[in-house]
C-alpha cells in the first residue's frame, strides 16, 4: 500500500516527503477539479527538484473536439518530463498516448464507472495500465474487484467525495436569472442541503464547469486491515486547508507505517482520536451501503415515464 496525495501546495512537499509520502497527483489547466492548478513550468520544476518522487498529472476532463489539439500538445510536453502517469477518463487522451507511444502509466479515473472487474480487465487489453475505483460502491465490492483485477488499483480513503459535475456554468446562469450576487469560486463554495435530509453539498464553478462535492470527508483510517492488497490509497485534499491536509497526511502515513510493523491494531484508537480532534465533518460514504432496487420504486419510476410520454 502506498499513500497518494493530491498536491495542494508545492511548499508542502517537504513536509509530505518527510512523512514518507512519495506519490502525488498534480492538477493542471486541463484537470477537471483539482486541489491546485500547476503550470507546465511549475510541474517541470517540481519533477526536477523531487526526482525521488512519483508524479501523476490529472488530465481527467471530457474534452470537446476544439480543445483536443491543445491537450495533445500538453501531453507531448509532459512526455519530456519525469512524469510517472496520467489520470484520465477521456479515451481520446489514451489514444493520443498510444499513437505517440509515450511511456506513461495510464490510470483510468472516471468518477463513477469503475464498478466491476470484468470491464477493467477488458480495458487493460486496450492500454489502460491502472485504475481508480469508483467511490459509490461498498467496501466489500471494492475488495472483491481488487482480487479479480490484474493491474494496480487506487482507492480513495479520505477527503470530500465527488457527487456530480457539469461542463455548463450552472452557477453563473442561476446568478444571471435570479439577480442574486454570490461567490461562485471554490474559496466561497456554496453549501446546499438535500431536501428532507441533513446531507450537505459544496458547489463551485470554474473555467471547466460546475462541480458538486460532499461537505463531509470520507474516512478509512480505521479500515487499513481491509485494504492490504490495494496498491494506492488516495487522499483528496480538495477544499482542505493547508493545515488539515498536513495533519491528515501525517495520520495516514503514521497509521500505514504502524500497519507495516504490526502495531496498527494496538494504536488505531489513538489515530482515530487524533482524527476526531480535527473537528472536520466525517462520513463513510457508500462503504457499508448496499444498492437495493425496491419493486415499488421501480413501478413508480415506470409510471412516471409513461405519464411523461403522454
Amino acid at each position: 500500500m502506498k499513500i497518494v496525495l493530491s498536491l495542494n501546495r508545492q511548499e508542502c512537499l517537504y513536509d509530505y516527503i518527510d512523512m514518507g509520502i512519495k506519490t502525488y497527483v498534480l492538477g493542471c489547466q486541463y484537470s477537471f477539479h483539482c486541489s491546485h492548478i500547476f503550470t507546465l513550468e511549475e510541474i517541470k520544476d517540481i519533477t526536477e527538484k523531487y526526482s525521488q518522487c512519483h508524479f501523476y498529472v490529472a488530465v481527467n476532463a471530457l474534452y470537446d473536439q476544439h480543445v483536443i489539439e491543445d491537450v495533445e500538445t500538453f501531453i507531448e510536453a509532459l512526455s519530456l518530463l519525469s512524469i510517472k502517469g496520467i489520470l484520465f477518463q477521456d479515451f481520446g487522451v489514451l489514444q493520443i498516448v498510444k499513437e505517440h507511444q509515450y511511456d506513461f502509466d495510464m490510470m483510468y479515473a472516471p468518477e463513477t464507472l469503475n464498478t466491476n472487474a470484468c470491464t477493467l480487465n477488458v480495458l487493460q487489453s486496450q492500454g489502460i495500465t491502472s485504475a481508480f475505483l469508483s467511490r459509490v460502491i461498498p467496501l466489500e465490492e471494492q475488495v472483491t474487484i481488487q482480487k479479480e483485477v490484474h493491474m494496480p488499483l487506487m482507492l480513495q480513503v479520505h477527503g470530500i467525495e465527488y457527487i456530480a459535475a457539469s461542463k455548463r456554468a450552472l452557477l453563473s446562469n442561476y446568478q444571471e436569472a435570479s439577480g442574486i450576487d454570490f461567490d461562485k469560486s471554490i474559496d466561497g463554495a456554496l453549501v446546499l442541503q438535500a431536501k428532507n435530509t441533513d446531507y450537505q453539498f459544496q458547489v463551485y464553478e470554474d473555467e471547466m464547469g460546475t462541480h458538486i462535492f460532499s461537505k463531509t470527508r470520507l474516512y478509512m483510517l480505521d479500515l487499513l486491515n481491509h485494504l492490504c492488497d490495494f496498491d494506492y490509497l488516495y487522499i483528496e485534499t480538495l477544499m482542505m486547508t493547508e493545515e488539515e491536509a498536513i495533519e491528515i497526511a501525517s495520520l495516514y502515513s503514521d497509521a500505514l507505517k504502524s500497519h507495516e510493523n504490526g502495531t496498527y491494531n494496538r494504536y488505531v484508537k489513538d489515530y482515530m482520536g487524533l482524527l476526531y480532534r480535527l473537528k472536520t465533518p466525517l462520513d463513510r460514504g457508500f462503504l457499508f451501503d448496499q444498492t437495493v432496487y425496491k419493486l415499488e420504486d421501480m413501478r413508480k419510476m415506470d409510471n412516471e415515464k409513461r405519464e411523461s410520454n403522454h
